[in-house]
């Protein structure tokens, strides 16, 4: 991860001025370098707090429109903040490679599996290696070790867990293998690398909830999913319409046509999408996760 990336950039940072600036963006093993007409810093990415792609918050919503990389970052006992702007496809790769240096091989003590299909396992904690890049995330030198593309991931949250003899903040992801629900409990620390670690996992998490929110699935289709969600994730096709008036050929063809089933094995499973979209259903109908200190904390990716 040595080799440095350069991108054409528009940034926005007090510290450089009032007005968005034309720029090179270089990332470095360790630094974070901003250089334009006249002017060059450099950052320290151990002095990087926050990273964010989204839209741009309101200190530059009037310079910038649409998608932006938000950068904080610690300077002379103070916080800053440096907006970036480029095309969107540019960024997503920048920001995916950001996350990766800033992560990519912390140590970090993970719990996998903690459940399969609902049901508590006998996992134990096991001290690995975070592996990082742009759309995939995974724990090595562990007993269980993972590789997960961040479109499995199908729910996170996190909550304060007593671990190796401390209470800790711990990060709990749920995805979806083979039609059936997994979950992993894992902590890293310090504070600020758990938060950037739940950034990275709330990018696609987020693209996809918004895709979701934008289909147009019938109450039958809805109720067909939730049916297949209480068993655990899959089910034999011919059940998935019982006490409907519609086919169950038609039924399938619609979950599948929209990626929220698919075929597994002589049965059908809710995809990750269909997970998502059933636990939205489950949350707007007021349940959710509870944290061992009874309060409800169903985050996507809200670590700060």
């Amino acid at each position: 991860m040595s080799d440095r990336v350069e991108i054409p950039a528009t940034v926005l940072c007090h510290a450089l001025g009032d007005e968005p600036v034309a720029t090179h963006l270089s990332l470095g093993s360790d630094t974070l370098g901003i250089e334009g007409d006249g002017f060059a810093d450099e950052l320290r990415l151990d002095n990087l707090f926050d990273v964010r792609v989204g839209a741009p918050p309101q200190a530059a919503a009037s310079a910038f429109s649409g998608t932006v990389l938000t950068v904080g970052f610690e300077r002379d006992g103070g916080r800053e903040v440096l907006f970036v702007r480029t095309d969107p496809d540019t960024l997503t790769t920048f920001a995916g490679l950001l996350y990766r240096r800033l992560l990519d091989g912390e140590e970090v003590a993970v719990c996998h599996p903690a459940e399969i299909g609902g049901r508590v396992t006998d996992a134990t904690y096991d001290i690995g290696r975070l592996h990082v890049v742009p759309d995939r995330v995974g724990v090595s030198d562990v007993r269980a070790p993972f590789d997960l593309e961040l479109g499995m991931i199908v729910d996170f949250w996190r909550s304060t867990e007593e671990l190796l003899g401390d209470r800790q903040q711990v990060i709990h992801i749920q995805y979806v293998r083979d039609g059936v629900a997994v979950s992993l409990d894992l902590a890293l620390n310090p504070p600020r690398a758990q938060h950037l670690l739940g950034r990275h996992l709330q990018r696609k998490y987020v693209e996809t909830r918004r895709e979701i929110r934008g289909l147009d699935v019938p109450p039958v289709g809805v109720r067909a999913l939730v049916r297949l969600y209480s068993l655990r994730g899959r089910m034999r096709p011919q059940s998935l319409a019982d006490g409907e008036s519609v086919s169950t050929s038609a039924l399938v063809r619609a979950l599948r046509r929209r990626g929220l089933i698919e075929p597994a094995d002589g049965e059908v499973a809710l995809t990750s999408r269909g997970w998502i979209l059933v636990t939205e259903y489950v949350s707007q109908s007021g349940h959710g996760h509870e944290t061992t200190d009874g309060t409800r904390q169903r985050a996507a990716g809200q670590t700060d």
